[in-house]
């Protein structure tokens, strides 16, 4: 450990140790959960899931996505997790791009590569950004409980390949996100459909692409996925907002798309969406908020009783924020967990925390931000996250360095999982995560 990450660690302990005394007091009344710190002992696990060679394009890996199998036949139960994530060695020279497949057998504490998802769509564009998966708990289509489900980002390369060099990716092309289903536990997959094509993979400048799908059910088992849309352009008063799509038969087909978050003011731009299902029937939606109005980046959260109803979408939701104004920016994950109370907690992670000036405020790379409150309403408290790292500003602009941060709580809510991207070396990122124990209602 160097002398740096030696002292950012000390300010860790010192800091946790503050919010653990003001979450265990939160347990029997908000039913917060706290963060213990790193000098109590506990089950802490940190990891390197994946590290690219060197002379990978910039910048290397990113984007993971992480998924439990507990509702197929195989065996390993919720032990058995799979993980996705961007992977550029496969972009290397014009060679088509697909999305590599890891597997953990023990909760998340090791891993290894375990199947690769190729774009058999016949477009022949590989699969190159922004993978994410989700198992499907019950039948849905024509897919069994436990198939799982793979979404990502299909662009082109419009160079040939014989003019892209070594180590480098080339312009890219149209947007496809794109559906695959494995009925296997994750070690084969096909084809599915498309769920929405965009323009050129380049965001402002009028390229109209879409971006960053999400997987989930709504209220009556029907699929959806909700993505990022720059299409509406200047026309519509729209930079970029936040929709979805929904299929009745499984993702073979798709209905109209319906706006989530869309703000017509030409600059504001909600986008990067996940959605948790909440234990009262409703569901949350995080997303970043990307304009000079929410700090270039702001994440904010909004609740639907079905997953398809999001309210007025001009309504811009719930920014996350600490009382004393501390809140992510880029990037969110949102999550609930057992942990913290008879309702839980809903956990929500990002890129990095910053206080009302967008100056770095203290636990960032080193918190999550906790609520227990249903609708996301009031102070969030920052608590002890699975996984520390130094994040874009830390490292003075590594922009792709923590670019997604998913977080999965075991079934029984008494553990958590963090993975995201962190700096490897000059130009490149690996795969990180980090697995803690967390604090149940009754003080275990």
């Amino acid at each position: 450990m160097s002398e740096r990450n030696s002292s950012r660690q000390h300010s860790r302990r010192k800091y946790l140790a503050a919010v653990g005394a003001a979450g265990v007091a939160a347990v029997g009344s908000t039913g917060v959960i706290a963060g213990r710190g790193r000098d109590d002992e506990q089950t802490d696990v940190e990891g390197t899931l994946y590290s690219p060679p060197s002379g990978a394009p910039a910048p290397g890996s990113l984007y993971p996505r992480v998924t439990r199998l507990k509702h197929g036949s195989g065996k390993g139960g919720e032990k058995q997790l799979l993980a996705t994530f961007e992977y550029y060695p496969s972009m290397s020279g014009g060679s088509e791009p697909y999305f590599p497949v890891y597997r953990s057998t023990d909760g998340g504490e090791t891993w290894s590569k375990f199947s690769e998802i190729h774009d058999t769509s016949g477009k022949d564009w590989g699969l190159r950004y922004q993978p994410t998966l989700f198992e499907l708990p019950h039948a849905v289509g024509p897919w069994p409980a436990g198939t799982v489900l793979a979404a990502g980002n299909s662009i082109p390369i419009l160079d040939d390949p014989e003019d892209v060099p070594e180590g480098e990716v080339g312009e890219l092309g149209e947007t496809s996100i794109d559906l695959y289903a494995s009925t296997d536990r994750g070690e084969s997959w096909e084809f599915v459909s498309t769920v929405v094509t965009g323009g050129k993979a380049v965001p402002y400048d009028g390229n109209s692409p879409v971006w960053e799908p999400e997987l989930g059910l709504d209220d009556d088992g029907n699929l959806v996925c909700y993505f990022a849309d720059e299409r509406m352009g200047s026309d519509d008063d729209y930079n970029q907002l936040v929709a979805y799509k929904a299929s009745e038969d499984g993702g073979q087909s798709w209905g109209d798309e319906q706006f989530v978050a869309a703000i017509p003011d030409e600059t504001t731009r909600p986008g990067m969406p996940t959605v948790t299902p909440l234990p009262n029937g409703t569901y949350m939606m995080s997303y970043e908020v990307i304009g000079p109005d929410y700090l270039y980046g702001e994440v904010h959260v909004k609740t639907s009783p079905d997953g398809r109803d999001w309210g007025d979408p001009t309504d811009v939701g719930t920014l996350v924020s600490t009382a004393d104004g501390r809140r992510f920016i880029n990037g969110p994950y949102v999550t609930w967990t057992r942990a913290g109370g008879k309702d839980g907690t809903i956990l929500v992670s990002g890129k990095q925390l910053v206080d009302g000036n967008r100056d770095l405020a203290e636990g960032n790379g080193e918190v999550v931000l906790a609520n227990s409150n249903l609708d996301g309403s009031g102070d969030w408290e920052a608590v002890d996250a699975p996984l520390s790292f130094e994040t874009e500003g830390d490292l003075g602009g590594r922009a792709f360095v923590g670019w997604t941060t998913p977080l999965l709580p075991s079934r029984h809510g008494d553990e958590l999982l963090q993975l995201t991207s962190v700096a490897d070396g000059p130009n490149l990122c690996e795969i990180s995560y980090g697995v803690q124990s967390l604090p149940l209602d009754d003080g275990t």
